[in-house]
């Protein structure tokens, strides 16, 4: 069973390292939905399609992700903070 979804698997965990959410990025999503397709296919061709617009879609998820500015916890905090002061 574990094998049948390491596609998925892969994926989200990708996502989690380039700080993506699966609830609030639509590119995100598809590339799950994509990777539950190449996990579930019956026939090499149906994978390979699916594989092949995965590894765009990551791709593109991932230069996007190198442009976004680093957050840390401490810039979280002072977010938090002046959301408070701000009332």
């Amino acid at each position: 069973m574990a094998a049948q979804r390491a596609v998925e698997r892969a994926v989200r965990s990708e996502l989690r390292s380039l700080r993506v959410s699966v609830q609030s990025d639509g590119s995100a999503a598809l590339a799950v939905s994509l990777a539950t397709q190449i996990d579930r296919a019956r026939g090499a061709v149906a994978a390979a399609a699916a594989a092949g617009q995965l590894r765009a879609l990551l791709a593109d998820l991932r230069q996007a992700a190198a442009q976004k500015p680093e957050r840390d916890v401490i810039d979280d905090l002072n977010a938090r903070r002046a959301k408070r002061a701000a009332g």
